[in-house]
């Protein structure tokens, strides 16, 4: 008994030691890739986070207007669609500076020059070998180049360019590096390096104020969470859109960076310029300090800005990007405030942070920090869960939780560090289904221990519900409305003397397996097997507000699995089978039934009994299913052919009893259109028009023979041979059972 109670924790201890073993060493493992699975649920980890920390504390927007000049939908249908004519943005240029925008930054890179229009015409012109020759001037008075250049320096542009992955790729030319690194330096560095570009021609990278490049990285899930601010060319770095937008602002092209020396390489901390620093990591990106959703900055259409549709001061003094957030230019981006965010505007949220210092950054302690929760919640957790039950066990790890969240979003709200949330939290979740894991294997093994002892003399369905709700359990039974199922084989008497008791026994095994589980998938409880027929209910032991529903639907399935077991039957050289159903809803009695040797899981009462004279008039009305109008009131979802309205040997009520034919959406129009005119015989037949209602069962019976059709006909020729009382209610009695 000691030993028992030491080693029921001594298990749970040992593998919460195990676990917490096993997660500092997955999340402290050098290289790990970035769609490592972790690293993914830290990536939307950080995005819940990140919208919560916008929604708890928004954050305040700097004093110096920035604002996005959209190439949007609207302006593709004003302007044409793009690239547009630099004539146009020329244009664009010209007004901007005129609405008084300080700093306008173009997130689109030229790097291909513009078609001259006196080129094409001087193709189209030549004669006999000889090109045509324009005037002197023509040509550089109508290049959009030219013109685009020329109007460049009316305010301070930056434009864009690319870096890329290919070495032997060098298109346009590349601005003024902002900071060269010594060669010894560069070899140290850890920046973000790139071998290839495609910049700006150089006609316009001479006219602008500046460049920076657009190039983003996104990570393993797409997402655009970081930007780096510098890139490596060779010994050189080269500014972001976004620094490049900023030096211009401050006219300042001295790039001030801090660097850290670790072992053989040199880790970036800090890049900025003018006093305005921001916290990097190792390879100089910063975390993007998103303002919003999408649209949180100011955008006007850049149609609406060249037509003169916005306000005279609405750009004074700003600093002005130009992008697209149209679809068909794939500029959008997934973001953690949301997907197909427009690029520019990733930019626009840099620029930002970058002249307010607010960058969130992961310190160089990160790793320490994770250890240390690491090892304080599994040390912590793996001693003290195995000693608690299961509410309080659930109870601590709740409140560990919300200590890991609390103070993981104080630390990203207040102090602007990014610390990894999904190690901790995993840890704990593992912890504590450990604890609840280990708990219910032991409950189980009990309970399975108290079921072997128990089986042989109470249904598992009750013992299920003892140990689940003792108090629940009554011995004595209930009285409740239920829905009961009888089902019958056919002529098995028949089937029985032809058959050996091997086959027969092969048959039934092979008919009840399919036919239990049907009910159990349709919610019912086997009462019991008896001979060839089958007993269900449903309602009971389990609560079922739809007893009746799933009791016909069970019905229908029945049926088809038995039209399936007779091909498979037939083709074993068994005889074709037939099963006629009857179902009834009403009060009965459930409960323990039986003595002291043998006690059984049952349903008693009227009710029940005329669910089994309901399944023994099936095969008088040639109808496989027969329901009482209890059932058909409470399972309207059916479709149901009017059968008759009766009174069975025992019972002094009438009642009406109905075929279902499968759901409103099963039954085609051939069978409503069927209904409709045996509905109108029926009526008939109550107003005793025998005549009409002859006319009407006598085709019924013409299109389909069915035997019910034929018992109405033969049903009037008797009752045109009687005298009926008046107050005769169309009632017939069965008076076989």
């Amino acid at each position: 008994m000691r030993w028992g109670s030491l080693s029921r924790t001594r298990l749970p201890i040992l593998l919460g030691v195990l676990l917490t073993a096993y997660f500092i060493l997955l999340s402290l493992q050098p290289g790990q890739s970035p769609g490592h699975w972790l690293k993914r649920l830290d990536f939307l980890l950080y995005d819940l986070r990140f919208n919560a920390a916008l929604d708890w504390h928004p954050p305040e927007r700097g004093e110096q207007p920035i604002i996005i000049i959209d190439i949007d939908e609207k302006s593709l249908a004003h302007e044409g669609r793009w690239p547009w004519s630099r004539h146009k943005l020329a244009d664009l240029v010209t007004t901007l500076a005129q609405y008084g925008a300080v700093v306008v930054a173009f997130d689109v890179v030229f790097s291909e020059p513009e078609r001259n229009p006196v080129d094409d015409i001087r193709k189209r012109l030549a004669v006999d070998g000889e090109r045509w020759q324009a005037p002197e001037g023509w040509r550089r008075q109508v290049d959009a180049d030219t013109h685009f250049a020329q109007e460049l320096p009316a305010t301070d542009t930056v434009l864009g360019f690319f870096f890329l992955d290919e070495g032997n790729v060098s298109v346009g030319r590349l601005p003024a590096p902002v900071y060269r690194l010594p060669v010894e330096a560069a070899r140290r560095s850890v920046v973000i390096a790139k071998p290839g570009y495609a910049a700006n021609l150089p006609l316009l990278q001479d006219a602008a104020a500046g460049a920076g490049f657009v190039t983003t990285f996104a990570d393993a899930d797409g997402a655009i969470r970081r930007a780096p601010l510098v890139i490596r060319y060779g010994n050189d770095l080269y500014p972001s859109l976004a620094l490049a937008t900023v030096m211009a602002y401050l006219f300042d092209r001295t790039l001030q960076l801090e660097t850290v020396a670790l072992g053989d390489v040199d880790v970036l901390r800090y890049a900025g310029v003018g006093g305005q620093l921001a916290r990097t990591d190792a390879a100089g990106r910063v975390i993007v300090p998103y303002k919003g959703p999408k649209r949180t900055f100011t955008y006007f259409s850049a149609t609406d800005v060249l037509n003169g549709n916005i306000s005279d001061d609405a750009l004074e003094g700003a600093i002005v990007l130009v992008g697209t957030s149209a679809l068909g230019l794939s500029d959008l981006r997934a973001t953690p405030v949301g997907t197909q965010y427009p690029g520019v505007e990733v930019h626009a949220n840099v620029i930002e942070a970058l002249l307010n210092d607010e960058f969130p950054y992961r310190p160089e302690w990160e790793a320490g920090a994770l250890l240390a929760q690491l090892l304080l919640f599994g040390i912590v957790l793996s001693f003290w869960l195995p000693r608690l039950g299961p509410f309080s066990a659930m109870l601590l790890s709740g409140l560990a939780v919300v200590l890991v969240i609390s103070g993981n979003f104080y630390l990203w709200s207040y102090q602007n560090l990014d610390l990894p949330l999904a190690a901790v939290l995993l840890l704990v979740g593992g912890l504590t289904i450990v604890n609840l894991g280990y708990g219910f294997v032991s409950e189980n093994l009990s309970r399975r221990l108290l079921k072997g002892m128990f089986d042989q003399y109470v249904p598992p369905a009750h013992i299920e519900r003892m140990m689940n709700d003792p108090t629940a359990y009554q011995f004595a039974g209930e009285s409740k409305e239920l829905t009961v199922l009888f089902s019958d084989i056919r002529s098995f008497t028949n089937i029985s003397e032809n058959l050996s008791a091997a086959d027969l026994k092969a048959l039934l095994n092979s008919y009840f397996t399919p036919i239990t589980k049907v009910i159990f998938d349709n919610e019912g409880t086997i009462d019991k097997y008896v001979g060839d027929m089958v007993m269900a209910f449903w309602g009971a032991p389990l609560d079922d507000e739809r007893h009746a529903c799933h009791a016909v639907q069970a019905a229908l399935s029945m049926q088809r699995v038995t039209a399936s077991l007779r091909e498979e039957f037939i083709a074993r050289g068994w005889p074709a089978i037939e099963i006629g159903i009857g179902i009834n809803t009403g009060p009965m009695n459930v409960g323990d039934m039986g003595s002291s040797y043998r006690r059984a899981y049952t349903v008693l009462g009227d009710a029940v009994n005329l669910g089994s004279r309901l399944e023994s008039i099936t095969k008088f009305y040639g109808v496989k299913i027969l329901v009482g109008e209890n059932t058909h009131a409470q399972a309207p979802e059916f479709v149901y052919r009017y059968v008759d309205r009766i009174q069975v040997k025992g019972k002094n009520e009438p009642i009406r009893v109905y075929e279902p034919l499968g759901l409103a959406g099963e039954v085609d129009e051939a069978t409503r259109q069927e209904l409709a005119l045996q509905q109108q015989g029926t009526e008939h037949y109550f107003a005793r028009r025998w005549d009409e209602a002859v006319l009407i069962f006598t085709q019924l019976w013409q299109q389909q023979p069915r035997r019910l059709y034929q018992v109405y006909i033969e049903r009037i020729g008797s009752l045109r041979q009687q005298t009926l009382a008046e107050n005769w209610d169309g009632v017939f009695r069965h008076t076989e059972k």
